[in-house]
């Protein structure tokens, strides 16, 4: 369920507060936060996990390498950047030391989400899409249901937040990694992607 209303009177004003955010350890480790990006008056929303490393960098969402495979996905699907709002669950980057003392992302715990959840609620309320996209499970157990199965559940419409309609389609990222050792399925996986990004944008234009 969505708050009645959003704290802030302007998307403008939300962002610059997002920005300055402290309300978890995320903030001491980050680079920028990752706000959302795209149209403000869009009534597709993209809703994905957390900012990936590239885009803790730049400070815009998907802005790497699963970020150039979402937007051509989009292309196939009759979509754009320009056209729909693409955000995160979470805004900062969650990452831990690897063995080789690199950053490696790690899952955001239970405490993040929570911090991080108002301002996702004020995306949306601010925002008010018509239709909600949950990119790959982790988004989509928390927007729909903590125990969401993307591989039985994918495709399927559900109730999201506030009860905006919301399907979950795979995270780029898979897909990519998986076109290394699975060509076959990823292909499949890429053309499910595009037909659950068309079914969503379907939606969109059948109940305007």
């Amino acid at each position: 369920m969505l708050p009645l209303f959003s704290e802030y009177p302007d998307l403008p004003r939300l962002q610059a507060a997002c920005l300055a955010c402290t309300r978890c350890d995320l903030s001491t480790t980050r680079r920028n936060v990752v706000f959302g990006a795209g149209d403000p008056a869009a009534r597709l929303m993209l809703i994905g996990q957390g900012a990936s490393p590239t885009d803790d960098r730049t400070g815009l969402p998907y802005s790497g390498p699963a970020g150039e495979y979402l937007d051509k996905a989009l292309h196939a699907a009759g979509l754009s950047r320009e056209t729909v709002w693409i955000t995160n669950v979470t805004k900062c980057l969650a990452s831990k030391e690897g063995k080789d003392g690199r950053a490696e992302l790690r899952p955001p715990r239970k405490s993040e989400l929570s911090a991080c959840r108002p301002w996702l609620e004020d995306e949306l309320l601010l925002i008010r899409p018509d239709v909600i996209v949950a990119i790959g499970g982790p988004a989509a157990q928390a927007l729909i249901d903590p125990n969401f199965n993307l591989t039985e559940q994918r495709g399927r419409w559900y109730d999201g937040p506030g009860g905006i309609p919301t399907l979950a389609t795979y995270q780029p990222t898979y897909l990519v990694r998986l076109s290394q050792w699975d060509r076959p399925k990823a292909v499949a996986g890429w053309r499910e992607l595009v037909a659950d990004l068309r079914m969503a944008a379907e939606r969109v234009a059948s109940d305007q």
